[in-house]
């Protein structure tokens, strides 16, 4: 029950943060989760929400934390296997000129020492 209630903190400053940032769509554009993190920071800092009373919960999501990068990454991973080739070219093209720039470099800067 414990846990609830922490998590329910949590997503009340979410949902704050979101609703802020409807209203505040028309000036700035800042997402939703920023604002309720910044929101939660701002009542951490002013003693309003105490550390205990969201601490296990944060710690496990924390603790978790790269189970929340798998949808993302699979997202990502998606967009770049249907430009697999393009990409692919690109990083042998860069990896060439890297390689002459580093050698015509190393080789101006050797010839004033012999």
């Amino acid at each position: 029950m414990v846990y609830l209630f922490q998590f329910a903190i949590l997503l009340l400053f979410w949902l704050l943060g979101e609703g802020l940032s409807l209203l505040l769509d028309s000036v700035i554009l800042i997402p939703g989760p920023i604002l309720g993190m910044l929101l939660l920071f701002f009542a951490l800092s002013l003693g309003i929400v105490k550390e205990k009373q969201i601490q296990e919960t944060s710690d496990f999501l924390l603790n978790n934390i790269a189970f929340f990068f798998i949808p993302a990454s699979i997202g990502v991973m998606s967009i770049f296997t249907s430009q697999l080739i393009v990409l692919i070219i690109i990083g042998i093209i860069a990896t060439i000129i890297t390689m002459m720039t580093t050698m015509f470099v190393t080789q101006f800067l050797t010839k004033g020492e012999r």
